[in-house]
């Protein structure tokens, strides 16, 4: 049996108009038979400056937790892809094939438990009603990410993980689930009824 144990440190990030993959922020959702939790994967353009906020960021937690083995650590855990910033596309792991919005693209992956539901907003600053998150915050839109990185020690491996803060939505983008994003009164303006006039309620 594996213990773990978080420590102190860790670093709070806002990633600004993202577009987002994998989204689970109305319920919990079990991944290969593991423990439900919130989660989503925020996608991130190479050339985007918050790239190297989350290169500073990493590389100052690993400094922090393992003094000058930072840097072997990061490659370590780089590379068995235990960093929550994936360098690469994002791929299927039965397939190998690129996920769709992933193309030529890196990713940070964020998870929240099953008893913390990450606060979510609409454009306005307003909190959706929980009804609501699941229509407004989908695969495929872009919205305003706050993210915590730390250090997870396990003794089956260590980690560099992210936990899901809060989402804002920030505008709509084609779905990844195999549609468009929500509807539009414009989408239904030819089977629109003529509002009736004023007169014609008495």
């Amino acid at each position: 049996m594996s213990t773990t144990t978080e420590t102190r440190r860790a670093i709070t990030l806002m990633l600004s108009n993202k577009r987002l993959g994998f989204v689970d922020l109305a319920e919990p959702r079990s991944v290969n038979g593991g423990k439900p939790s919130f989660g989503l994967r925020v996608i991130i353009d190479p050339k985007d400056g918050d790239v190297k906020a989350l290169n500073e960021a990493i590389a100052e937690i690993a400094t922090h937790q393992w003094k000058d083995k930072a840097k072997t650590q990061i490659d370590m855990l780089t590379e068995k892809n235990r960093v929550a910033f994936l360098q690469k596309e994002y791929r299927s792991a039965s397939t190998g094939d690129v996920h769709k919005g992933f193309e030529g693209m890196f990713s940070l992956g964020a998870s929240a438990p099953s008893d913390k539901q990450p606060s979510c907003f609409d454009e306005f600053g307003k909190e959706l009603a929980q009804a609501d998150i699941r229509r407004q915050l989908y695969s495929g839109c872009y919205a305003h990410v706050k993210v915590e990185l730390y250090p997870l020690l396990r003794d089956d491996g260590n980690r560099i993980n992210a936990a899901v803060l809060g989402v804002m939505f920030a505008g709509d983008g084609e779905s990844f689930g195999g549609g468009s994003g929500p509807a539009t009164a414009d989408d239904f303006s030819g089977f629109a009824k003529a509002a009736p006039e004023a007169e014609d309620l008495f």
